[in-house]
C-alpha cells in the first residue's frame, strides 16, 4: 500500500484542518505527540492554537510539540512531524 507522502507533490499547513470533519485513523507515537483526549468517531476541527512551535487542536485533543508537514490525498490527511511521528485522519 502506498503512503500519502509517496504520492503527494506539495505539502500544506496545518490550517487545512480547520472546519474539516475528520476521523482518527492511526498514528506513530512518540513523546512529542499527545493524543490523550482524541475522540472516537467523526469530529470537527474547530480550533487551532499555536504557541511557538507547539500546535494544539480543539483545545487539547491533539498536542504537537513541533509544527508538522501536512499532506492530503484521496480523503486522507497525514501530519508528519520532524521527530518521525505521524498522525493520520480520514476526511468525512
Amino acid at each position: 500500500m502506498a503512503t500519502v507522502e509517496a504520492h503527494q507533490d506539495r505539502s500544506t499547513g496545518v490550517e487545512i484542518l480547520l472546519e474539516r470533519r475528520v476521523r482518527y485513523q492511526k498514528h506513530k507515537p512518540g513523546k512529542h505527540l499527545s493524543l490523550d483526549r482524541m475522540p472516537q468517531g467523526t469530529f470537527q476541527i474547530e480550533s487551532l492554537t499555536r504557541f511557538g512551535e507547539r500546535i494544539i487542536l480543539n483545545d487539547g485533543i491533539v498536542v504537537m510539540e513541533n509544527a508538522p508537514t501536512v499532506m492530503e490525498r484521496g480523503g486522507r490527511i497525514a501530519l508528519l512531524l520532524a521527530t518521525g511521528e505521524e498522525l493520520y485522519f480520514y476526511v468525512e
